[in-house]
């Protein structure tokens, strides 16, 4: 099990040489995106995270529920591989022990 730390606003440190690529749909309402295409995270508030891509396209997880303290605190999530996916996994605020479910993603304007 690998944990990945990431911080708002914060840089994600991955491979430096990860090719491009676009989202995979293993599940039927899942999308995917491979860890070593993300550059950054950063948290807008307590239930939304965008994902922004060494590819410049940034994608938005708006949470199941609200995570109380998640723009303010750091958080982990558990990687079971290297792939997020929507909707199938779950990050940890780390100040408060909550533990949230990820929810779907969509493609937002690179702009943010």
């Amino acid at each position: 099990m690998n944990l990945l730390p990431a911080f708002a606003g914060a840089a994600l440190v991955l491979a430096a040489s990860a090719p491009a690529e676009v989202p995979t749909a293993p599940a039927s309402s899942s999308l995917c995106i491979n860890v070593r295409n993300i550059q950054r995270t950063e948290v807008q508030d307590d239930r939304t995270i965008l994902f922004h891509m060494r590819d410049g396209k940034v994608w938005q997880n708006r949470l199941r529920q609200i995570c109380p303290m998640l723009k303010t605190s750091p958080w982990t999530q558990v990687l079971h591989n290297d792939q997020v996916c929507s909707n199938q996994q779950f990050i940890r605020v780390n100040r408060t022990g909550d533990i949230c479910s990820l929810g779907e993603f969509t493609q937002v304007d690179a702009q943010r």
